[in-house]
């Protein structure tokens, strides 16, 4: 019997290099590291990281096509161990929804970018 999908938004495969900051409940930075999506949808995304990321908010950044810095801030759902031995994340958005729909629509058209060059 198939399974019924939870997700509120459909999953888009995704490989962009990302670089993050883990922060507290306050805002304030702990902790920065790199990783690249595995994939995103308007609520949130795959991170793929190095190491665990054990903080419960992190902002994730990118830079888009025309070279401006992205930003979106997030609740780190889950971070568990991988075979390749990194780490996969699972991150909900917590920005506003205008916000969401713009980072995703930039991951999605410079990972197809890349692709098609």
């Amino acid at each position: 019997m198939p399974t019924k999908e939870r997700r509120k938004y459909p999953r888009v495969e995704t490989a962009n290099s990302v670089s993050y900051v883990c922060i507290d409940e306050e805002g304030q930075q702990i902790e920065p590291g790199m990783g690249k999506t595995v994939n995103i949808s308007r609520g949130g995304m795959l991170l793929e990281t190095p190491k665990l990321i054990e903080s419960e908010y992190i902002l994730v950044a990118t830079v888009d096509l025309e070279g401006k810095v992205i930003e979106i801030k997030g609740k780190v759902i889950h971070s568990t161990a991988v075979d390749s031995g990194w780490f996969r994340t699972g991150i909900q958005f917590l920005e506003a929804n205008g916000k969401q729909h713009g980072i995703v629509s930039v991951f999605v058209r410079g990972y197809h970018y890349r692709k098609e060059k």
